[in-house]
């Protein structure tokens, strides 16, 4: 088993769509055995696990479509080797679509989060006549 160091935290790219999907690709620092990456919100108790597979030669990617719900807030990116516990990403390059509704963020502590936002949509909204206005 190759073991996570917590010296040289692994790093994570992210891109984040205007549908909702983010993708990560991780920097796999040797690691051989099933690899995970694990959302945790920090409100709540809910956890998302996605599977990293190989990208490119020392990456892993994993992705979560726009049609996996996660509800609104913070939640925290870990990566976990076989099953040991999960250690913290720090954030590498990060592209984000204007019209994303998750976030990808570094902390203060220098990690990686993802910031879940309920989607604008003022279409979806009824407009509110003005008094005295005619449409």
């Amino acid at each position: 088993m190759t073991p996570v160091s917590q010296a040289v935290p692994l790093r994570a790219d992210c891109i984040a769509d205007s549908a909702g999907g983010l993708t990560f690709d991780v920097t796999s620092a040797g690691v051989t055995e099933a690899a995970h990456l694990v959302l945790r919100h920090r409100e709540g108790h809910e956890e998302v696990t996605l599977p990293l597979t190989p990208a490119t030669t020392g990456r892993l990617r994993a992705a979560l479509p726009s049609s996996v719900a996660l509800p609104e807030g913070h939640w925290d990116a870990y990566a976990r080797v076989t099953e040991g516990e999960p250690h913290r990403l720090a954030p590498g390059a990060m592209q984000v679509h204007s019209l994303a509704s998750r976030v990808p963020y570094e902390t203060r502590q220098g990690n990686l989060s993802v910031e879940c936002r309920v989607p604008a949509t003022p279409l979806a909204r009824p407009c509110r006549q003005m008094p005295g206005v005619r449409p």
